[in-house]
């Protein structure tokens, strides 16, 4: 298990985004690209999340980006604004605002809640001049057994980190996790960015079985939902986990809900996402349930002190 805690380097929150196509040097090329968008900047995190991975992600993105620490997994399958992909990497780089913190953990357990339970303890601990309940924003990616669930690592990540961080987690399909020093493989890899970010989240489902207009109608509404939660702030960063089951209903139309979602977004506004087996989520406005076919966009902005200091 492993945990970082990284001060401030710069005055704004910078976040680039990168993704590319398959091959064996993809999350180099991923990381180039998120690295470029920083505008100067040195990330103190990074989401890598890859598709038919090849070789070793994780020194892959840290040969681009230095020794960060890094939060992720093998995905069955990516989506972009060039189409869902089956083979590629897409990589999230982060850089702190001022006043602002980042904590990666990636730990193992008995099942998901006893992982969650040590990785908001490893990440809590990183954090020691901060509040009993930090705010912000933690993305959490699980390797399951048939019988757990994001729901579990959910309710055991709560009791300690509180009702303010708000949070997702998706268990992948896959066992690859991206995290820790590699003597053992995690259970739960997951990143937090602790400040008074602006942050929203959206959810939708597929109860009852819904067609598939209502499907890409439920994807623009989350995503609008997930965008009001900024408060007027811009949206630095838009993640889009949905279940296989709910891709898979989609058929065709998979394309048709991407396109709803970034018709909510501006044009310049990085967005991605992956395919997870379940997913589940905390915060304003969304409470843990178990739901098939679901649906979880996150959106990041900049906290008040960030937004003035841009200008």
């Amino acid at each position: 298990m492993t945990t970082t805690l990284s001060g401030p380097t710069s005055s704004t929150l910078e976040i680039g985004l990168g993704y590319a196509s398959g091959g064996h040097d993809a999350v180099t090329r991923a990381a180039a690209t998120a690295a470029s968008r920083l505008h100067g900047a040195t990330p103190h995190l990074a989401l890598v999340i890859t598709a038919a991975p090849a070789g070793d992600a994780m020194a892959e993105a840290r040969g681009v980006l230095g020794r960060i620490q890094v939060a992720g997994g093998a995905s069955a399958l990516l989506l972009t604004d060039d189409g869902p992909m089956k083979s590629g990497a897409l990589v999230v780089c982060v850089a702190n605002a001022d006043g602002a913190a980042s904590g990666v953990a990636a730990t193992s357990g008995r099942d998901l809640a006893a992982a969650g339970q040590a990785a908001a303890r490893l990440v809590l601990s990183g954090w020691p001049f901060r509040a009993r309940y930090p705010r912000g924003v933690g993305i959490a990616f699980g390797r399951s057994d048939s019988s757990d669930s994001a729901l579990r690592f959910l309710d055991s990540w709560r009791d300690f980190m509180g009702p303010k961080m708000r949070t997702v987690c998706g268990v992948l399909g896959s066992p690859v996790l991206y995290g820790g020093n590699g003597s053992a493989e995690p259970r739960v890899s997951v990143a937090c960015l602790e400040a008074s970010y602006a942050t929203g989240l959206g959810w939708s489902d597929a109860t009852g079985e819904p067609s598939t207009e209502a499907l890409v109608h439920g994807a623009a509404d989350a995503t609008l939902t997930a965008v009001k939660r900024l408060d007027g702030r811009p949206a630095r960063l838009v993640l889009v986990v949905e279940t296989a089951e709910r891709h898979a209903r989609l058929g065709s139309a998979a394309r048709e809900e991407w396109a709803a979602i970034r018709g909510q977004l501006d044009e310049s506004t990085p967005c991605g996402g992956w395919l997870v087996n379940d997913v589940a989520a905390y915060g304003r406005g969304v409470q843990p349930v178990a739901a098939p076919g679901a649906l979880v966009v996150v959106a990041v902005g900049d906290s008040p002190r960030g937004e003035s200091s841009r200008g």
